[in-house]
């Protein structure tokens, strides 16, 4: 899931990653700005050509509620080791330059993918790679 973007190009890099590792299932949560505005129309169109599916929710509460996962994990620099990933994951990317906030970090597990701080995108594509490696061609 990628969680509240602003900018489009952070949005469509997600996106993106994404679809270069598989994924099926997008969501997008809390997209604000112009990202809300132009980048969503242009994920649909980038998710449609590629026959996965894209889900826009106002907030990660409602993916949870809706999408029902065996766990949550908040994709992050600090937290417990990214280990043992089973079953239905939601793993949660946030696409700002703002933290999770405790709210949100409550609904699940916050995960270290890496210590250093590499951006977004980097993180989303680290977290991928780790959980789907085995799985891409």
């Amino acid at each position: 899931m990628i969680h509240n973007p602003a900018s489009v190009q952070k949005l469509l890099d997600a996106i993106k990653v994404s679809l270069g590792f598989g994924v099926k299932t997008i969501v997008i949560t809390k997209a604000v700005g112009t990202a809300a505005q132009q980048g969503i129309p242009e994920a649909f169109r980038l998710v449609l050509k590629s026959g996965a599916t894209l889900i826009v929710l106002p907030d990660i509460k409602d993916a949870i509620e809706l999408l029902r996962p065996d766990s949550i994990y908040f994709l992050s620099t600090r937290g417990n080791p990214m280990d043992n990933i089973k079953g239905r994951t939601l793993m949660i990317v946030q696409a700002s330059d703002q933290s999770f906030m405790q709210s949100e970090l409550n609904l699940g597990q916050q995960v270290k993918v890496i210590s250093r701080d590499v951006g977004s995108t980097a993180l989303l594509t680290l977290a991928l790679n780790k959980v789907l490696d085995k799985c891409i061609e």
